[in-house]
């Protein structure tokens, strides 16, 4: 019997105070979603691909050093029916980051939403929405 309690210690087999299921065991704890994962939930990986290949377009202003912040670009996802507009694209740190600021307004299902993020180039040299987050109103 002694040698059943000692194995059963190191056993990796635990089930939270309140629930029976192994595989899917209630969450005990949790926290207050942030406006990244707000964001997320909203703006899914096809559409923020969208959103970079519209920023994509812009990549002869770029080069050129033209200014981008009156640029207005819009975008829509046909797949999940999502839509919006890119817009105050900052480019100050694009030649010394290969990134760049934005925002959007982002017409989903919960509504209209105003986004900022970033997008920097990836090593194919296109866009890549690496932040995300829900603007201040």
């Amino acid at each position: 019997m002694a040698v059943a309690t000692a194995l059963g210690g190191c056993s990796q087999l635990s089930v939270p105070v309140g629930s029976n299921n192994i595989d899917s065991p209630t969450v005990l704890t949790g926290s207050i979603p942030s406006a990244s994962d707000v964001a997320y939930a909203d703006i899914n990986e096809d559409d923020r691909s969208v959103i970079a290949q519209n920023l994509d377009t812009i990549s002869q202003d770029l080069a050129a050093g033209k200014p981008t912040q009156a640029l207005s670009l819009t975008w829509l996802n046909a797949i999940s029916g999502n839509s919006g507009t890119l817009s105050n694209i900052n480019a100050s740190t694009y030649g010394e980051t290969g990134c760049l600021g934005f925002q959007t307004t982002a017409n989903t299902i919960v509504g209209i939403k105003l986004y900022s993020g970033t997008a920097c180039r990836d090593i194919t040299q296109k866009f890549a929405v690496t932040s995300l987050t829900v603007a201040e109103a």
